[in-house]
């Protein structure tokens, strides 16, 4: 049986990741999106360019907590 086999990884252009990143953000599918941005960072993303403000903070949130850069409380309504 001749079998192909599929590769581990793709590499893809960054605009088009930026724009599956916010096509999953939108959609409401913010895990797949979170997975997607950190993967992102980690392979040294330094900037998205994305044309709202709200998309670039969400992109950026999970890595400038983590960071200790920013702290998010929806229960308090506190931004620091």
């Amino acid at each position: 049986m001749n079998q192909k086999i599929n590769p581990t990884k793709y590499h893809i252009d960054c605009q088009l990741a930026e724009v599956i990143w916010k096509s999953l953000f939108e959609s409401g599918n913010e895990e797949l999106a979170k997975i997607l941005s950190q993967t992102m960072i980690e392979q040294g993303c330094q900037a998205v360019e994305l044309d709202d403000a709200s998309l670039i903070l969400m992109f950026w949130k999970d890595y400038l907590e983590n960071e200790g850069m920013i702290s998010f409380s929806l229960e308090k309504k506190i931004f620091h």
